[in-house]
């Protein structure tokens, strides 16, 4: 073999290994990079539950237990299988017309729960009325939907203490 072939095949033998080498280094740096973002999606990941309470009023509270903001995009809430529209609503679904009757509510829909926030949707302080509404409550089927996402767009479905990951596809969400 002659001296410049033999050049010529140590600098493809050295351009080949330097290709390789680059590769390697751009798959790591691909890989580094998508670490980095589940990384930074775990980060911010909110879990909202949601639960009745009963020790000294009646209940209704949402909490966003996880460690970042909790955007509420979707609240469904059916009694009976029956939709019902907002706490007041569930009040005359249960109850019938009650004039005088005193709930304190809030709405969870459009809300940015912060870590550790917890927000009551309704409460009824007053002994007698918490007893008349909890026994009437007792002979209903209750079920809520909260559906919330993260500042990246993940979203998941609170169904109380039970939560799913779920495509903002499923939800019609942009």
């Amino acid at each position: 073999m002659t001296r410049p072939a033999r050049k010529n095949l140590v600098e493809y033998l050295v351009a080949a290994t330097a290709f390789f080498v680059s590769i390697c280094t751009l798959g790591v740096y691909l890989y580094q990079s998508r670490l980095m973002t589940q990384q930074q999606h775990v980060s911010v990941w909110p879990y909202v539950e949601w639960y009745f309470g009963n020790l000294t009023d009646y209940h209704l509270a949402a909490q966003n237990k996880g460690v970042g903001p909790a955007i509420i995009r979707k609240v469904d809430m059916r009694l009976d299988g029956k939709p019902v529209a907002d706490m007041s609503a569930l009040l005359v679904a249960v109850l019938g017309d009650q004039p005088g009757f005193v709930l304190e509510t809030s709405t969870l829909l459009g809300r940015v729960l912060a870590p550790r926030e917890e927000v009551m949707a309704f409460a009824i302080h007053d002994p007698k009325n918490k007893a008349r509404f909890e026994e009437q409550f007792e002979r209903h089927q209750f079920t809520m939907q909260v559906t919330y996402c993260s500042i990246y767009g993940d979203c998941w479905i609170s169904e109380g203490m039970a939560v799913r990951r779920t495509d903002n596809a499923d939800l019609g969400l942009d």
